[in-house]
């Protein structure tokens, strides 16, 4: 029997995103179609793969187990000025 390795995730809680997704873009823009970006969940950086569409101030991202994969949860992704949280959100 093997056991559960995916990392705990709090619904709510806002996550800094530690590398955003790399492009031309600026801002929110960068969460926005396909994009992968990372975020700190306190003790192992999270790969979040998936597509993002604007939500009015927010980008409302879809994670995938890979891109264009099966759905694993849903963030908002935000710009504070002086940097990218992800809050993970029930979202049905």
């Amino acid at each position: 029997m093997t056991g559960d390795i995916r990392q705990t995730v709090i619904s709510g809680k806002p996550y800094p995103v530690t590398r955003p997704p790399v492009g031309t873009a600026s801002g929110l823009d960068l969460f926005l179609e396909d994009a992968e970006f990372t975020v700190d969940l306190g003790r192992d950086p999270h790969l979040v793969r998936g597509r993002g569409v604007r939500h009015g101030d927010l980008v409302r991202f879809h994670e995938k187990d890979h891109i264009g994969g099966k759905d694993v949860r849903v963030w908002h992704v935000a710009d504070l000025g002086t940097g990218f949280v992800a809050e993970a959100i029930s979202a049905f």
